[in-house]
């Protein structure tokens, strides 16, 4: 898999408009039937640059995503602090954050391209949580695809519960316990 991942803006700009033009195709057909001159063409890139940044399609929604993690990496404050992630105010913050690109996560999984999401939250918690924690790999598995899954579910059901209440439920499973801290207790 080829994928430059500068991180300037113009980059960015260009590679997110690629992986936005790509959801727009799979609004109207298969992922086995787009082209990259569909995407191309919707996105308002030349081909050459398309093959600059990626081999296939596939990769770049690959790395729309991982320009998706790397933002909810800044902004949920795991750069600085990785063991943010189990809290329940990160579990919150991770909801809410992964809304606002909640388009790419139902596109995909109603497309069936699920593995793509579960792969990169994996990769994930591989590398950037199991070095820094004294967790099992399994225990991460576990995390990250609950936490996944149960996104999928809020966003698939229209966020009938707030997303507090959805990171209270994670929280407590995760942590063994139906206790909550005081300052969170609904």
């Amino acid at each position: 898999m080829k994928i430059k991942t500068t991180l300037n803006k113009r980059t960015v700009a260009t590679r997110m408009a690629i992986g936005n033009a790509i959801l727009d195709e799979l609004e109207k057909q298969e992922f086995s039937s787009i082209r990259v001159m569909d995407v191309v063409r919707t996105s308002g890139v030349s081909r050459m640059t398309f093959y600059r940044y990626y081999e296939n399609l596939y990769d770049a929604l690959c790395d729309y995503l991982d320009i998706i993690v790397s933002g909810y990496m800044i902004e949920g404050g795991e750069v600085d602090d990785p063991g943010v992630y189990m809290r329940l105010e990160h579990i919150e913050f991770s909801l809410n954050y992964f809304d606002r690109y909640s388009r790419y996560f139902l596109v995909l999984n109603r497309h069936g391209l699920y593995t793509v999401m579960i792969d990169a939250v994996n990769e994930y918690m591989m590398k950037n949580i199991l070095p820094q924690k004294k967790l099992h790999m399994y225990e991460l598995y576990a995390y990250a695809g609950g936490l996944l899954n149960s996104f999928l579910k809020w966003e698939e059901d229209g966020k009938k519960e707030s997303a507090h209440n959805v990171a209270l439920m994670i929280y407590r499973l995760f942590n063994h316990s139906s206790q909550v801290p005081e300052e969170h207790a609904v």
